[in-house]
């Protein structure tokens, strides 16, 4: 059993284990409410300070034009499932768990939209996953515009269709993340450019949002954050602390 603070100490961040703590006393607490235990033993675990948490911050990184450039060179010429994957992930800032768990039903060509109703949840330590039905939270269940790239990945991919999920394996299986980090590893091999792991395709999808202009509060719906406070937290290095903006609103003779 894990003592206070280990997952901190193995390394995790705080991000993670308030994730994994969320998938082992909801079940708990519903148990107590249906009377099926005497009574909920996590009732009092707290989570740890963040001083406690040794995992450092990373910096936001998403790939340059040209890096990107590299990228759909090799994107646009393999039908590799797990690359479509990625290519979707730089069209539309889904999580890696969303757009494993994307199926066909919340997907809407004819409208250009698709829906994120779902997300795939690791479990820590284990290769094991499952699909939540809902997404990470309220505000991350959202639609979401697709651009002419993603409609035509996304046609590609349905005339290919073999189950309910858009992308599978060669099993015909859902695309699990190992397979996905495999394929996301060969491609930065192939593209010559540095692997950044797979969040960073949804960082890269803000960073080009930004420079087409897209203001930061269509930003957060577009990523589903739950507030623009958030998205302007992580991308605060984009959109700056606004000081420029707060002094020409003092001296300004309006």
């Amino acid at each position: 059993m894990l003592k206070e603070n280990e997952l901190a100490e193995y390394g995790y961040g705080l991000s993670m284990i308030k994730k994994q703590m969320r998938i082992v006393t909801a079940p708990l607490k519903q148990a107590a409410a249906l009377h099926q235990i005497s009574a909920d033993p996590a009732v009092g675990i707290r989570l740890p300070t963040r001083e406690n948490v040794k995992k450092d911050e990373r910096a936001v990184e998403a790939y340059s034009s040209e890096e990107q450039e590299a990228l759909f060179r090799v994107l646009d010429t393999h039908s590799c499932l797990g690359y479509a994957a990625i290519a979707l992930m730089i069209e539309t800032g889904l999580r890696v768990g969303e757009v494993l768990a994307l199926r066909w039903k919340n997907v809407q060509i004819s409208r250009k939209r698709l829906a994120v109703r779902a997300t795939v949840v690791r479990i820590a330590n284990k290769k094991l996953s499952y699909v939540q039905e809902s997404a990470k939270s309220t505000s991350s269940n959202r639609t979401i515009p697709l651009t002419p790239r993603a409609i035509a990945l996304l046609e590609h991919q349905q005339q290919e269709r073999i189950n309910e999920w858009v992308f599978n394996n060669v099993d015909n299986e859902r695309l699990s993340y190992e397979a996905l980090r495999h394929q996301t590893r060969r491609l930065c091999e192939e593209a010559k450019v540095k692997y950044r792991g797979e969040h960073v395709f949804r960082h890269t999808f803000a960073t080009n949002c930004y420079y087409k202009g897209v203001n930061i509060k269509v930003l957060s719906k577009l990523l589903g954050h739950a507030d623009v406070n958030v998205t302007y937290n992580i991308y605060v290095h984009l959109y700056g602390d606004g000081f420029d903006e707060m002094y020409s609103a003092l001296v300004s003779d309006g």
